[in-house]
């Protein structure tokens, strides 16, 4: 299994952005500019983002994959091995495959957590993962595709939606789908990414029969990334008196923080606080939910 990995300290957060802003997958530029970009990025945000993951108590994503891969082991059983790796923080995806080859182990089925592909998330990890089988043959290796539109997935959803407006007293909600925003240049040159949030957005709507909004967040302000951007869409609902609010992250599988700070600290606090939006909130990603490791071990089973 595959993402993309969380900071544990002040040190590792600025070599987690300088990795990332390095992958051309996330900047498509020369390799001159990338490393420069990603010198220039890393030095001048680690510090303020890392008072971010202070503030939600560190990163869960690490946590939560580790123990999605525990639940996976357990319902494969011993006829698989399973791992987790990372993008761009330890263990990284090369070393989990060499690790992998230590135990004689070949044929290796990579799961990017990633229910909807873009370039920038699951073509990245191809690439990782091409570079290491493409200089050792003994590697036999199957990347699984896109899984949004899984009906376990799909459960998985709905499940916890159902779970939510229960807790919460909510009788009828508008869905605000919310994932995270990707430059327009990838758009343009094929990433499908943004059907694939509206698609599986529709696919768990549709089934639980409430209204729902599929919008875009965390963008950068430099450049066009795709929208509707998250707290637009929200000025325009507040603005037609819409009042009741649950914002379901659906690009993700496991808390991070986008989820806990992004949505949780800026975006519900500006609903409630500037656009008056009274009843809002958010479905919590649950770790090593049941649902989801059961898809899991499906798309091994199958591949």
């Amino acid at each position: 299994m595959v993402n993309m990995g969380g900071p544990d300290s002040p040190g590792e957060l600025k070599m987690f952005l300088s990795r990332m802003f390095k992958d051309p997958a996330i900047l498509p530029y020369s390799k001159p500019v990338r490393h420069l970009l990603s010198y220039i990025i890393s030095r001048s945000r680690y510090k303020k983002s890392w008072k971010k993951y202070q503030m939600i108590g560190g990163t869960p994503l690490v946590r939560s994959t580790c123990h999605t891969a525990r639940a996976l082991q357990a319902l494969l059983g011993t006829s698989y091995a399973v791992k987790y790796a990372f993008s761009y923080s330890s263990p990284f995806i090369q070393d989990t495959l060499y690790d992998f080859k230590s135990e004689g182990i070949s044929e290796i089925i990579a799961i990017p957590l990633y229910p909807q592909s873009s370039f920038t998330t699951t073509s990245s990890v191809k690439a990782d993962i091409k570079k290491v089988a493409d200089k050792d043959p003994f590697f036999k290796i199957t990347v699984q595709e896109e899984f949004y539109a899984h009906p376990d997935f799909v459960a998985f959803w709905i499940f916890n939606i159902k779970k939510h407006l229960q807790e919460h007293g909510i009788e009828n909600p508008t869905l605000v789908f919310s994932a995270h925003s990707i430059p327009e240049y990838y758009v343009l040159k094929g990433d499908t990414y943004p059907t694939g949030i509206i698609n599986s957005a529709a696919l768990i709507a549709e089934k639980l029969g409430y209204h729902y909004e599929a919008a875009f967040q965390s963008g950068m302000k430099r450049g066009a990334w795709i929208g509707p951007d998250v707290r637009e869409h929200m000025k325009t609902m507040a603005e037609e008196g819409i009042d009741d609010l649950v914002i379901v992250p659906i690009s993700f599988v496991h808390e991070n923080l986008e989820t806990m700070y992004d949505l949780d600290h800026e975006l519900i606090p500006y609903a409630k606080e500037v656009l008056g939006i009274k009843n809002i909130s958010r479905v919590k990603l649950p770790e090593a939910d049941l649902l989801f490791v059961s898809m899991l071990t499906d798309l091994v089973l199958k591949s």
